[in-house]
């Protein structure tokens, strides 16, 4: 992220829903001028902080032409980070799982990391497949625990996509098939005849993956 100021305003567009009067401080992405209150980027983001902290007096964000430039983020990515701040909480739910990664992913960048759990949570409330969401978690270093039902499911498939192998990655894989092994010698145990692993309990397989996957149990 580069802090400057715009030295073309004539070209610059405002942005018809996040250029705020009230608003405290001013960013330009894309050729788009946001303004909006800078209490959320102080009181939410160390990273933002940071950035206030080390700006010059003409690049300070506290006018248009002085405006923070985002220039590793797009002007609609932006623009859903904002909606966290300015929409109301009852409209969270109506929201696509597209939209929730682009939180995720910029909260995380720029370390809004109550913004971040807020999108964990909504992605949680999805319907998203198993392998996506193991993708997805793995990649923003989710809590492992959260992904028990989806790993799960996997174990209790009959069979694997050689896609789903290859976009899961070897490692995962190669769990999965250790969990697999060990819940069908479970189902032995306890007398089912050609056992698969959909034969062992519920909790008997979850403790397994804890276990496996290196899970915390609480």
């Amino acid at each position: 992220m580069t802090d400057t100021s715009d030295s073309n305003m004539s070209k610059v567009k405002y942005h018809p829903q996040y250029h705020l009067r009230s608003g405290s401080v001013s960013f330009y992405v894309e050729g788009t001028l946001f303004r909006v209150h800078k209490y959320f980027f102080e009181r939410e983001s160390e990273y933002f902080q940071h950035i206030f902290e080390a700006a010059g007096q003409d690049e300070d964000g506290h006018s248009d032409r002085a405006a923070f430039r985002l220039n590793d983020v797009k002007a609609s990515e932006f623009e859903r980070l904002l909606w966290v701040f300015y929409n109301p909480r009852y409209m969270y739910d109506e929201q696509p799982k597209d939209h929730w990664v682009t939180i995720l992913d910029l909260a995380t960048r720029w370390k809004f990391p109550n913004v971040r759990d807020l999108a964990v949570r909504q992605l949680q409330k999805l319907d998203i497949k198993p392998v996506e969401r193991i993708i997805l978690y793995d990649e923003y270093n989710i809590d492992k625990s959260l992904l028990l039902p989806a790993y799960t499911l996997l174990c209790k498939q009959s069979s694997r996509s050689v896609e789903d192998g290859e976009q899961l990655g070897m490692p995962t894989v190669l769990k999965i098939s250790e969990a697999r092994e060990s819940a069908q010698r479970v189902a032995a145990e306890q007398g089912c005849r050609s056992p698969t692993s959909a034969d062992a309990a519920d909790e008997e397989l979850a403790e397994i993956l804890r276990d496996v996957f290196g899970m915390s149990s609480g």
